[in-house]
């Protein structure tokens, strides 16, 4: 493995779909040793696409592929004998512990908290579950869809359609699984700190709903005493939100009085705007709906970059809605080498997203492509746990790998 910032720090990651997979990435491309832990048949991950390159494949997922850089992976199946007695050994090796199961997956192995400080006192264990470790909804299942509402961010989504009722939607993407993760990720950096002052480990118990809470406090305290709530209305916050333009959309932001004056002047002045009182918060939270047709023609009328551009120059909190497409061809990701390339010897040549930060010293890079299902198992199982090949054999005979 290359240095890097974290270079020397180990890991072993028990996660599937996003949230773990992201933390363990955030530590890799920094370059920890991350060992990814996976069933025999593999993180479910991998049956998401998009496939960039023919149809589904376990080795060609595109969510797999980027949540996965620079880690080393192995099969293993701690349900047999031999398979947790691998699972302990890693634990006695790693610097940290990634886990995203439900607690009674490890807890029904014999390996709970208290077992697992046994194992190694040091081990900093990060937890990431729906609803925490402890509480009345602990160990309760969720996903992106009941957590984005469990944690308020659905406060933001439509819940009619025109005037038709329908269930609840979900956000585009996986907005609580990355968000979880750079949390974790954070969080365990942390610990990681205070474990090389004194050498004992920590338990981060991270909850999905706890992380979406935080993101969203301010506007779930405005809607309750303000009185009103963005979700009675179609698709339109009192901030603005999204609106279409000739050719896309664009997303408006003016929560703050000077960035709807600033709107206002961008707009014209129309007279239908004239007046102090639209220059409040709380008028415009109960009074935004009655001009929005008239604000919605006009912006009908615009370009989505060309509005963009103007707003941005005026202090106005706006973007495009930007396509797939459109996000590679950006002149500002483009400038700033936003996009890496990584080759995988299945899925082959592709630009992948980059990192949510910089850093100066100690920038992070892909160290390897996501790995194979078990590309990893002799190197890990031979030289690190020190498996001869006998009982690697044994091992497989088991079904441990």
């Amino acid at each position: 493995m290359s240095g890097g910032a974290l270079a020397g720090i180990r890991v072993v990651e028990l996660a599937t779909m996003v949230a773990g997979p992201y933390c363990g990435k955030l530590l890799a491309d920094l370059g920890a040793d991350v060992i990814k832990v996976e069933s025999p048949e593999g993180d479910p991950s991998r049956e998401f696409g998009p496939f960039p390159t023919g149809g589904p494949h376990p080795e060609r997922s595109a969510m797999f592929l980027y949540l996965n850089t620079s880690k080393r992976g192995i099969t293993l199946n701690p349900d047999v004998v031999e398979g947790l007695e691998a699972l302990k050994r890693l634990v006695k090796w790693a610097d940290i512990l990634i886990d995203s199961f439900p607690p009674e997956r490890l807890e029904g192995l014999g390996l709970d908290r208290e077992t697992l400080t046994q194992l190694n006192p040091a081990l900093i264990y990060t937890s990431i579950t729906p609803y925490g470790r402890t509480g009345p909804r602990a160990g309760v299942k969720g996903d992106e869809l009941t957590l984005i509402h469990a944690g308020g961010l659905g406060n933001l989504l439509p819940t009619r359609s025109v005037d038709v009722d329908r269930a609840p939607v979900k956000m585009g993407g996986y907005a609580v699984g990355y968000h979880g993760g750079i949390t974790a990720a954070l969080a365990t950096m942390a610990a990681v700190l205070s474990q090389r002052k004194t050498g004992r480990g920590r338990f981060i118990d991270i909850s999905l709903q706890e992380v979406i809470l935080a993101m969203v406090r301010t506007g779930l305290a405005g809607d309750r005493y303000q009185d009103s709530t963005w979700s009675r209305v179609p698709d339109r916050p009192p901030a603005m939100g999204r609106m279409k333009t000739r050719d896309g959309y664009i997303v408006a932001g003016t929560p703050e009085d000077h960035h709807f004056r600033a709107f206002r002047e961008l707009m014209g002045n129309p007279e239908w705007l004239a007046g102090k009182q639209w220059e409040t918060l709380a008028y415009r939270a109960h009074h935004m709906m009655e001009v929005t047709d008239k604000i919605d023609e006009w912006v009908l009328q615009q370009s989505k970059d060309e509005l963009h551009h103007r707003g941005a120059r005026m202090g106005i909190a706006m973007g495009p809605l930007n396509s797939a497409e459109d996000l590679m061809k950006d002149e500002q990701y483009t400038a700033r080498d936003y996009f890496v390339e990584v080759e995988h010897p299945e899925a082959g040549r592709h630009r992948y997203a980059g990192w949510p930060y910089r850093m100066t010293a100690t920038s992070p890079r892909v160290q390897r492509p996501a790995p194979l299902l078990g590309e990893h198992n002799g190197e890990i199982y031979d030289s690190l746990l020190e498996y001869s090949p006998g009982e690697y054999e044994l091992l497989q005979r088991a079904g441990a790998v």
